[in-house]
């Protein structure tokens, strides 16, 4: 069987306008456009090549239960750019759009060797970070490969 590869990712959202904008504004460096969606219902955002985001409306009976990256569920979503700089263009873009960083801003990590990003929440409180780090060290070290 052919290893599996990463298809999408799907956000419920209390107001998908408000987060459809928002998604659009932050990553837009990044690429990401807006493709097709059904009103009221679902968007489609993608950088065109290997990254979707579908956006959907919650239903309104699951409104008020709101979305906490420590309760059980979705800790973070996490996207990568090329090159350590891009990090510090991200900051500045959020900062120029008003989006408050989670702690100090970038920040390096022994998560993994040469891994550095940068976090912030979206309308619903979904934890999204942009991150940089070696590909190889990121998906070798301590993995079972082969």
């Amino acid at each position: 069987m052919p290893l599996a590869r990463f298809s999408h990712l799907a956000l419920n959202v209390s107001d998908l306008a408000r987060s459809e904008a928002f998604y659009l504004r932050v990553l837009e460096p990044l690429g990401v456009v807006g493709a097709d969606g059904e009103a009221g219902r679902y968007r489609r955002l993608t950088n065109q090549a290997d990254l979707v985001i579908v956006l959907a409306q919650a239903e309104v009976r699951f409104l008020d239960r709101g979305h906490h990256r420590k309760a059980p569920g979705l800790h973070h979503l996490a996207l990568v750019v090329p090159e350590a700089e891009d990090l510090d263009m991200m900051q500045r873009h959020l900062h120029a759009l008003g989006v408050p960083l989670l702690g100090q801003g970038r920040y390096a990590s022994d998560y993994r060797g040469g891994y550095h990003g940068l976090m912030f929440e979206d309308p619903d409180r979904i934890t999204i970070e942009i991150a940089n780090h070696d590909a190889h060290a990121y998906f070798s070290e301590g993995c079972p490969v082969g």
